[in-house]
């Protein structure tokens, strides 16, 4: 059988002063629409997902990261715009200097950004943030 829309993919929980960054994927986005998310994306056939997460941190924020630490990994479909998605999703919480986060730049892929700490993140304003997510990046606070 063949599965085209299956892949390996990473979520960077960047952490800073208490709170986490959520990220909102462009209206254009082929895969989750205006959906509130963390920075995250493919691992390329020739890397291993850590090598993904130094390059997603700089291809969607523009950081460098100093600390990355694996949290999770999970499958995960979802169907999107007719297209059915499968997923090995392998979660880091990450850091970038603290000097560097008012470098912060997001590329096309996203239309806005949060810093968020517990309470926010139940505002239903990120209503659209997956529940295995939301329940990983809660489980950083306890």
């Amino acid at each position: 059988m063949n599965y085209p829309n299956y892949r390996i993919s990473v979520e960077l929980i960047f952490k800073n002063e208490g709170k986490v960054l959520l990220t909102k994927r462009s209206e254009n986005s082929t895969v989750a629409p205006g959906v509130w998310n963390v920075p995250a994306g493919k691992v390329k056939y020739e890397e291993i997902p850590i090598q993904a997460v130094y390059r997603e941190a700089l291809e969607e924020t523009g950081l460098k990261l100093c600390s990355v630490e694996e949290v999770s990994v999970r499958n995960q479909s979802w169907e999107s715009r007719g297209e059915i998605y499968y997923r090995v999703i392998f979660t880091y919480i990450v850091e970038a200097a603290k000097s560097d986060y008012t470098r912060l730049k997001l590329n096309d892929e996203h239309t806005e950004y949060a810093w968020v700490n517990l309470d926010e993140l139940s505002h239903e304003k990120y209503d659209s943030l997956h529940p295995e997510l939301r329940k990983i990046i809660a489980s950083i606070y306890e």
